[in-house]
Order: structure tokens, then C-alpha cells, then sequence
């Protein structure tokens, strides 16, 4: 994969009705695009950091990350819901857009904090949020997100 964000990386309009099915729905994403063979560690990856603190931010977007070595390559991956699903957000609203980060174990030092710093630093801007939640295509994702984040 050469890139880390990619229209094919992107799903809009999917549905969830709980933290648990977004989780699987970013794993899935993530075996069809040959960067995990274990969508269950995956799982279980983003489950376990959720558990250290929410990932939910503002405007019903959270940003689920997961280090693995059952992830071979490092990706964004983005799921935005038909509607919000419950998720302990820091403004206590749910969430209908999950900009995730998988990362191998051994990059968990250098390319996550790097892309986490990245991603946050994009969404603290409402404008960012609002164009995220209203992009209409996944190209429109990746042009919104690739202004502020590098995604090569």
C-alpha cells in the first residue's frame, strides 16, 4: 500500500448500532485492503485502547486507533455511519464518523504518534469536522483530509 489514505479506504453510509459493530466495520475494512489477516486482533486492538480513554471528539467524530503486529502496513481507515452510534465522546454526543489509524507494532512509536498528532490537530477545527461529516464521496474525504494530514 503505498498510501496511507485512499479512496478505497473510505466507507460512507455503513451501519452500526453500537462502538462494537464500528470496530468491526474498520477491521473488516482492513482485510479488504490486505492490511491485516487477523480483522479479529484488530478488533481487539481497538477495543483495548478505547478502554484507556475515549477516542470520541467533538461534532460525532472519533478517531479509534489500534498498534498490532498482525497490521502490516499503516493506514487510515474511514467509516462514516447512517446514524450516530452511543460513544463516550468529550462532548457526550455519538458519533457518525470514525477516522481510524492502524499501525504495525513496530512503527507504533514513530508513524502513530505522528499521524495521531496529525489527525487530532485537523479535527480540532469545526470548519474541518463539518466538511468531513458532509463530504459526499470517499475522493472528497481523502482531498478534506490529505490538506491537513501526510498521507504518502
Amino acid at each position: 500500500m503505498s498510501n496511507i489514505l485512499a479512496p478505497e479506504n473510505i466507507s460512507l453510509n455503513e451501519t452500526a448500532a453500537s462502538q462494537a459493530d464500528v470496530f468491526q466495520l474498520i477491521a473488516e475494512k482492513a482485510g479488504e485492503l490486505g492490511i491485516t489477516a487477523d480483522t479479529g486482533a484488530v478488533v481487539t486492538g481497538l477495543a483495548e485502547r478505547e478502554k484507556q480513554g475515549t477516542t470520541g471528539l467533538m461534532d460525532g467524530i472519533a478517531i479509534p486507533h489500534a498498534k498490532s503486529a498482525s497490521i502490516t502496513d499503516a493506514a487510515l481507515v474511514v467509516v462514516r455511519l447512517r446514524e450516530s452510534v452511543e460513544w463516550e465522546s468529550l462532548d457526550g454526543n455519538p458519533i457518525s464518523m470514525a477516522i481510524s489509524l492502524l499501525i504495525p507494532e513496530g512503527e507504533a512509536g514513530t508513524t502513530h504518534l505522528k499521524l495521531l498528532s496529525q489527525v487530532a490537530r485537523t479535527l480540532i477545527k469545526p470548519a474541518v469536522r463539518a466538511q468531513l461529516l458532509a463530504a459526499e464521496t470517499p475522493e472528497a474525504v481523502v482531498e478534506i483530509l490529505g490538506q491537513h494530514v501526510v498521507t504518502a
